[in-house]
């Protein structure tokens, strides 16, 4: 298929559509730095067995948080890199209908490191907006209550939309969601950073769309905590996205590259280490294989 050209600037209201060829455009190069796939543990918690998020905390080297799909506890769990569970926090007043990412990013408070669960699947496609559960990075070596988790009122400009996959940029702040479809055809919407948290209602504007092939569900998204690698995954593929300097909006009118992906029963997390030199990916189920990647 014919590649479209890049562009210099994306409004909201003209989103971008680029074309995938498969295999992936040859010179694509993020993707070379990950080479090397490892069993490096297995997920201890009984508490967790339908992991569909997974991020590397920036403050706490080694730490990951994750946390259930639908119909789990209302928390985020926090392990190593092994697996090995170190603390679990519950978030208070809230509710997981159905939990489907986690994010890291900046946050109202300068300097400060916020976690994002997004409550976004809509598999019955009965929704009319989605929530975003934001609250400060709590200590993962012990357990407790998150009693202030604010609740982000997202709504999509033509609900409603299934979605699995959910970053935040490092950079400027701005909150991303992937939709997942069966045809392949993934809408990436944005949220713009200024808005987030100040506004009752939060609009999130298409920037994007992603022809990834027949059958390619996006299940889960990331990026580096330098901002210039994205990742999206499937249940048998990681895409990944080189930034460079542009916004994420031009990054994605470029081609991906496949990275290295493991056999999984339904892998549904993945993310960045805090250095970006590996990342990790996670299947539901119980006491499931955690698998790094990395040169």
């Amino acid at each position: 298929m014919t590649s479209l050209p890049s562009v210099t600037s994306v409004p909201p209201t003209t989103p971008q559509t680029r074309f995938v060829p498969n295999p992936p455009a040859e010179g694509a190069t993020v993707c070379d730095r990950f080479t090397t796939v490892a069993d490096v543990g297995s997920v201890a918690a009984a508490e967790i067995t339908e992991a569909s998020g997974i991020v590397a905390s920036r403050a706490h080297p080694g730490v990951y948080w994750t946390h259930n799909d639908s119909g789990g506890d209302a928390a985020v769990y926090a392990i190593d890199e092994t697996g090995a569970s170190l603390g679990v926090w519950t978030l208070d007043g809230t509710f997981a209908l159905d939990w489907e990412d986690i994010a890291i990013g900046p946050g109202p408070e300068p300097g400060l490191d916020y976690l994002y669960v997004g409550d976004i699947g809509d598999n019955l496609a009965f929704r009319p907006d989605v929530t975003v559960y934001r609250f400060a990075e709590p200590d993962p070596s012990v357990s407790g209550v998150v009693a202030d988790a604010v609740s982000l009122r997202l709504v999509y400009p033509i609900p409603p939309v299934d979605a699995e996959a959910m970053l935040v940029d490092p950079i400027d702040g701005d909150l991303l969601i992937v939709t997942k479809s069966s045809t392949g055809d993934s809408i990436v919407l944005r949220a713009e950073a200024t808005t987030v948290g100040s506004e009752p209602i939060i609009p999130l504007f298409e920037i994007a769309r992603l022809q990834l092939g027949a059958g390619s569900f996006v299940t889960a998204a990331d990026i580096s905590p330098d901002g210039t690698m994205l990742a999206l995954r499937g249940y048998g593929e990681v895409w990944m996205w080189a930034r460079n300097d542009r916004s994420l909006a031009e990054a994605f009118t470029t081609d991906p590259c496949l990275a290295p992906a493991t056999e999984e029963t339904q892998g549904e997390s993945i993310a960045f280490a805090a250095d970006g030199t590996a990342y990790l990916t996670v299947s539901e189920g119980s006491n499931p294989t955690v698998w790094r990647v990395g040169p």
